[in-house]
């Protein structure tokens, strides 16, 4: 009978992957309270689920799904909520993409090979990161992979076809980011009837099982996506030469760099001198031509067809990635490097064939070498203030010692409602814990917080420097204007205005 120790023994290189994903975002672990309020507002969805109330989508997100918020939910339900928990939720998520892309590869590549080739989803860029550690998100990406999981079966198990729609349309219901994603998944399933043995049985069988399998997939999402709040969000298409001129312009000098390494997050905080920045170009350049030996090794009959159409999905899938970047009326600066974030999500699978071609060692020299350690660096300075060099460090908004001090200043004062620019005010409910809430000042998410907000004759204006796009200086003339008082306090960086009607 195999120990423990046998049985454990294949599934080393999963966890090496695994181990490397934890250590590498241990900046952002350490300083989970560092919260931001797109990833807070989950936190709070949860919190009041776990009250009983609920909704089928995210507040004031009718594109994405609750699922998210459910999963923290269930994180929060075990001792309570936190900024940690909050984190893992996504996290574990990510965990789980890398598994499922380990799982795919691992039959024809064998595992080692299959670790080497999903290296770039343990070294990721701010675009996966943000993804990865913040919810919303990660979810709808982690079912999409389990879909290319189960249609990657489809040659040996054909009926695979009618979970892998299923799950499919779930994943487009949890967030409709991923339908750039769908398309290259329903052709890969499609490079499949291609697989040995291709008789017109088996042909006929597979097809048949895609057929039912994408009806069904249609008839689910449909139904997912009845309900109040749903929105379509659909991303109108522009193919006026201007507008194309200027979303090349921003692909190449802003989102594409930034997605591979080539340029950091915050410039401000490091300028690297030019032979290193040479080298940042040149390792992103290099990722670019991996990911498309894809295209050259389909030709390469020695290589095995099932290696070869992996190949060519991750390769399709990041050309169908640039080329929507380019005609979206979505990308505007450089935050809309998250369109591009396929183009690293399926480079595991773009490596297979050349993964599949070279040894271990030429495969770590020739492409690894070239192109990770650009991208770590890259993601590892998008972690600031979380960062000090090579070393992970405790950082104030890490911590929000300030924050709570915030929180307590307005509980001793009797102030149950606030309001802040809109990045201050989601993550500072979700650190008060509700108590005091803080709503953004405009559009509001979640409605029932602007209209306990408007009830109130005692309320408070919270600012930051950090987000200087509502200043006091700007706020004081319209309070004054309200009549009643105000008062000001300073606690650290934060400045509030207390008013009175």
């Amino acid at each position: 009978m195999a120990t423990l120790k046998e049985r454990a023994r294949p599934l080393l290189p999963l966890g090496i992957l695994l181990l490397g994903n934890v250590l590498f975002r241990l900046p952002a672990l350490l300083n989970a309270d560092g919260v931001h309020s797109d990833a807070a507002i989950v936190g709070l969805q949860a919190m009041h689920i776990l009250k009983g109330e609920w909704s089928r989508f995210l507040w004031g997100a009718g594109y994405q799904s609750s699922f998210d918020a459910f999963v923290v939910a269930a994180f929060f339900a075990i001792g309570g909520p936190s900024g940690l928990k909050l984190m893992l939720a996504p996290f574990t998520g990510h965990l789980l993409l890398t598994a499922f892309a380990w799982m795919t590869l691992h039959p024809t590549l064998g595992r080692w090979k299959a670790m080497l080739a999903c290296v770039p989803l343990v070294l990721t860029p701010q675009a996966i990161n943000g993804v990865a550690l913040y919810a919303p998100r990660q979810w709808s990406l982690t079912f999409m992979f389990a879909a290319i999981l189960l249609v990657n079966g489809m040659s040996k198990r054909p009926w695979t076809a009618l979970p892998a729609a299923l799950v499919g349309a779930f994943a487009v219901y949890l967030d409709l980011f991923t339908l750039q994603i769908a398309a290259p998944v329903c052709i890969f399933g499609l490079m499949t009837l291609v697989d040995a043995p291709r008789s017109v049985k088996t042909i006929g069988t597979r097809l048949a099982f895609g057929i039912v399998g994408l009806g069904l997939a249609y008839a689910f999402f449909t139904f997912l996506r009845q309900g109040p709040g749903a929105s379509s969000n659909q991303a109108s298409l522009n193919f006026e030469a201007g507008h194309l001129q200027h979303n090349f312009d921003l692909l190449k000098n802003t989102c594409l760099p930034w997605l591979l390494g080539a340029k950091s997050l915050y410039p401000e905080e490091w300028h690297p001198p030019a032979l290193v920045a040479a080298w940042q170009s040149f390792g992103a350049f290099m990722m670019l031509v991996s990911i498309a030996t894809a295209l050259p090794l389909v030709f390469v009959t020695r290589i095995p067809w099932e290696v070869r159409r992996l190949a060519l999905f991750g390769f399709g899938g990041s050309v169908a990635s640039l080329l929507g970047f380019l005609v979206s009326n979505m990308p505007q600066d450089q935050w809309s490097a998250r369109y591009l974030a396929p183009i690293v999500w399926l480079s595991p699978f773009s490596f297979a064939a050349i993964t599949w071609l070279l040894k271990p060692k030429l495969m770590v020299l020739t492409v690894l070498l070239p192109t990770m350690p650009v991208a770590a660096v890259g993601g590892w300075l998008s972690f600031w203030p979380f960062t000090s060099g090579p070393l992970p460090v405790l950082s104030p908004r890490g911590q929000a010692d300030e924050e709570r001090a915030v929180c307590q200043a307005l509980r001793d004062r009797g102030i149950t409602y606030a309001a802040a620019q809109y990045w201050l005010s989601y993550r500072l409910t979700f650190i008060c814990r509700e108590n005091p809430i803080v709503v953004p000042y405009g559009e509001d998410r979640y409605p029932p917080y602007q209209q306990g907000f408007a009830a109130q004759r005692k309320t408070a204006w919270i600012f930051h420097p950090s987000e200087p796009r509502l200043t006091p200086e700007q706020m004081l003339p319209a309070l004054q204007g309200a009549g009643g008082t105000v008062q000001k306090l300073n606690i650290a960086e934060f400045t509030i205005l207390v008013h009175e009607r």
